[in-house]
């Protein structure tokens, strides 16, 4: 099978995989908040500095360095098998150890067993790594997308049935946990590779050479993405920090489910072809086309129907959260692009701009969204996306030259996109008025009407400014059904 063929079967399987678990993440989100507090959900959130640190690990850390060097031997997999499981075990202890403190700094006597319990989720990944690295590296998609599917629903179910016998946070620990384990067991099933009792330090040392910038980047990473969560928490409550975390969740699905899709899929794609500029210039540029064509149009319709849809799905108790979630929504919409200029910068071997980029973006974000509490969460929001719009072209331009993309070589990859998002979202906001404000409609029907509506009004823009779009969808799923 061609790379090419391999890639768009890959982008559609993960594709399937990806929208299949986005609905159900929001169909378990939503009924967890609907049964839950929105302290049960800060909590969870203030644990979110090990759960974000366990999502890095078992996705990225070591098991790059698996997927993108272009020979490996079967001895040097088991050495990064015993030594992802080492790494795991040391992680959990320093998260078992920290989460006395954690519990002292924000006030919280409930997050110091939490952290405790969930911290497991590293010692189990660390049995997945090598396994899931190495089907990424087959380009295996279609037997990750399975394994996705399958842990994704089988965790949300038994994490809505404990949240309906009255497990509180638990449940939402539970679904964590559960995903985790579901995933690794998966992965030794569809992975037919075993590791020996084989350990060389020679070899581990020649994949710490990758994986080292790789590592300290997602250190700086982690550090970033948890800033926000860590000021909001300390200085504003549990309370205030369920809210914001549930907005960030919610405008960071796209991101993470979709973006994630071809991120994922273009990574080892790209490390194959990483000597061929111009190769690599076109996938690149196609991969931010296709992404901005699905996740600008969820994001903005999320946005101009925020209102609607937090009272249809979780009730007025949460509609506190509708502001903070419209103003995130440009930044997700910038960070949806920016998912994979990691990978690009990991294909061509310098991972370490993204590790000078976050030391020099820590301390900012730390003190806007300290600035930001001042106004409650929706300064924090207000504060977060200004920082992040600021900032994005700078690290863009910096990942586009290293592949020699010009800004308007970077612009025409949102030339049908860009405009059709600018005429759905005024087009929908003034559809939503004449619904809410002229003909009064109920919340589900104007979110219903509105959904469709601006659907289609996207599609006919994309349609007319560019069909080609549309048409290599059409053209990739008849594809797949011949790979």
């Amino acid at each position: 099978m061609s790379l090419r063929s391999q890639t768009i079967s890959g982008v559609l399987w993960t594709g399937m995989a990806k929208m299949t678990m986005q609905l159900m993440l929001i169909a378990v989100q939503l009924v967890l908040a609907r049964l839950l507090s929105k302290a049960d959900f800060g909590i969870v959130g203030m644990a979110g500095l090990v759960t974000v640190a366990i999502g890095m690990v078992n996705d990225k850390g070591l098991g790059t360095s698996v997927i993108q060097k272009k020979t490996i031997r079967d001895s040097e997999l088991s050495t990064m098998f015993w030594i992802s499981l080492v790494f795991g075990l040391l992680l959990y202890l320093v998260s078992f150890a920290a989460s006395f403190p954690l519990s002292i700094f924000f006030r919280n006597d409930t997050v110091q067993p939490v952290i405790s319990v969930i911290a497991l989720g590293f010692v189990i990944g660390g049995f997945g790594i090598v396994p899931k690295s190495i089907l990424t590296r087959e380009m295996a998609f279609k037997r990750l997308a399975i394994i996705e599917i399958i842990s994704v629903s089988l965790s949300g179910i038994i994490a809505v049935t404990l949240a309906f016998l009255g497990w509180g946070v638990w449940s939402l620990v539970a679904n964590v946990l559960l995903r985790d384990s579901f995933m690794v067991i998966a992965l030794w099933f569809a992975c037919p590779w075993r590791p020996r009792l084989h350990y060389s330090h020679s070899e581990f040392k020649s994949f710490f050479q990758f994986s080292a910038n790789v590592l300290s980047n997602d250190v700086m990473i982690y550090l970033v993405m948890n800033a926000d969560i860590t000021i909001v928490g300390r200085i504003l409550g549990e309370t205030a920090l369920g809210l914001y975390t549930w907005a960030l969740y919610m405008v960071k699905l796209p991101v993470q489910r979709i973006s994630g899709i071809v991120a994922k899929v273009v990574f080892p794609a790209f490390s194959k072809v990483q000597d061929g500029i111009q190769t690599f210039q076109r996938g690149y540029l196609r991969a931010m086309t296709y992404i901005s064509l699905i996740t600008f149009p969820i994001l903005i319709i999320l946005g101009v129907y925020a209102q609607e849809f937090i009272l249809v799905f979780v009730t007025d108790k949460w509609i506190n959260v509708v502001v903070p979630l419209q103003i995130l929504i440009p930044m997700a919409m910038l960070k949806s692009v920016g998912t994979i200029k990691g990978s690009v910068l990991m294909a061509v071997g310098r991972p370490d701009i993204e590790l000078k980029w976050n030391c020099f973006y820590l301390l900012p974000l730390a003190g806007c969204v300290w600035l930001g509490t001042r106004w409650g969460i929706i300064g924090v929001a207000a504060a977060f996306t200004a920082l992040y719009v600021v900032t994005w072209p700078v690290i863009q331009d910096i990942t586009n030259r290293q592949i020699n993309v010009t800004p308007k070589l970077f612009g025409s990859a949102f030339t049908a996109t860009g405009p059709a998002s600018l005429v759905l979202f005024a087009g929908g906001g003034f559809f939503r008025y004449v619904l809410v404000h002229i003909w009064n409609w109920q919340s589900v029907f104007v979110l219903i009407a509105g959904g469709i509506v601006s659907s289609a009004l996207y599609l006919a823009m994309i349609f007319w400014l560019d069909a080609s779009l549309l048409t290599e969808w059409k053209t990739m799923i008849k594809q797949r059904k011949k790979i």
